[in-house]
């Protein structure tokens, strides 16, 4: 990767961007938006998408997204069109070559990953490249605004909707979107047909382990609500990579009525899976955001991360969460392969949170 940075950073040397706090806007018929990162971070941008798409109806909105996850958008009807780009080196050139054909003169980075993203877009030949936060961002000398730190103490869409204020726009609307194609929606009512109970989701993994609650607690929680709610259902949710997790706490609680649905589904299935929840309970992850995407009420644990970055800002009723505060001095974060932290949350404390979601 270093190499691979130091020969990008030679070749961009001879590439000038327009440092602006205004982009000719009326001036551009094509926006381009990278957000080829996971699956929340891209739900976090469909807010900016909306908002292009109400002020500029008469322009073409071009979506960057990850081929992994890309499905999951292509109902969005903020997005005229898609192209695919993993991020990674090896798909670089793949994808300069076809943004090179295009001639874009402006790309909003919403969220994807340096020295990749911004190589990309001037290498392009893009007139005007929007990044924010970029302070820290050894790249920054190639982006149309000045260096410019994250915003506090908010969500992290709230970044992403910041960079419209160069395009003369300025919206607080951090509601997300993801229509669901009605054949994912059909496949799972298929297959709860006959089921009339509460379903109530644990999402047992997480991108890291540093986020991921313990197998013991998810066991414990799910006997005790099965005991005591007789109607419920649990659905165990994830993704294909995460069955091993799933299976461990199937097993623990051994009881029919718990449905280990983990890669069972396509992902645009899946999404359809939280959207038939009563409510999810999930560390912060993909489907803490799809759920509220979804209107689905949630109990999200945070630890590592505090809430207010990546829980809902907006529904707080029905978006619950935990926090609880660090346990070590310093957290290495991602890095942590024990998180003694989310010990801290306790079962009782979940039943408490969700309770009149159970009842029900």
């Amino acid at each position: 990767m270093k190499i691979f940075e130091n020969i990008i950073s030679f070749f961009l040397q001879k590439n000038q961007i327009i440092k602006t706090n205004t982009v000719p806007i009326n001036d551009i018929n094509e926006i381009y938006c990278f957000s080829n990162t996971a699956i929340g971070d891209t739900l976090f941008n469909t807010p900016v998408f909306k908002s292009l798409k109400i002020n500029f109806p008469n322009k073409k909105i071009i979506a960057i997204l990850n081929p992994v996850n890309y499905t999951l958008f292509q109902e969005n009807k903020d997005i005229d069109e898609i192209i695919l780009y993993s991020g990674k080196t090896k798909h670089f050139f793949q994808t300069l070559k076809e943004l090179k054909k295009r001639k874009p003169k402006l790309i909003l980075l919403l969220h994807s990953n340096d020295p990749q993203a911004t190589s990309i877009s001037v290498l392009s030949g893009a007139k005007y490249i929007i990044k924010i936060p970029n302070f820290s961002n050894k790249f920054n000398l190639w982006h149309t605004n000045l260096a410019t730190k994250a915003v506090k103490n908010k969500h992290g869409i709230f970044n992403r909707l910041k960079q419209l204020e160069l395009l003369g726009i300025k919206s607080n609307d951090c509601r997300m979107h993801l229509p669901l194609k009605e054949k994912w929606t059909n496949q799972i009512n298929s297959y709860f047909n006959n089921n009339n109970s509460t379903l109530i989701g644990f999402q047992i993994g997480a991108s890291t382990l540093s986020r991921m609650w313990f197998a013991k607690n998810w066991i414990e929680l799910g006997k005790k609500l099965l005991k005591d709610y007789p109607n419920i259902n649990i659905v165990l949710t994830g993704s294909p990579n995460e069955k091993k997790l799933t299976k461990e706490v199937e097993e623990g609680i051994n009881d029919k009525r718990v449905l280990n649905l983990a890669g069972k589904f396509s992902l645009g299935e899946a999404a359809a899976l939280i959207g038939k929840l009563k409510l999810l309970i999930t560390p912060d992850t993909g489907p803490l955001h799809i759920a509220i995407a979804l209107k689905i009420p949630t109990i999200g644990f945070f630890v590592v991360a505090h809430h207010s970055g990546s829980n809902a800002c907006y529904d707080k009723d029905i978006h619950l969460y935990i926090q609880k505060e660090k346990t070590c001095e310093p957290c290495i974060g991602k890095n942590c392969k024990f998180a003694k932290c989310m010990l801290q949350i306790e079962v009782d404390e979940v039943i408490k949170k969700g309770t009149k979601y159970f009842k029900s």
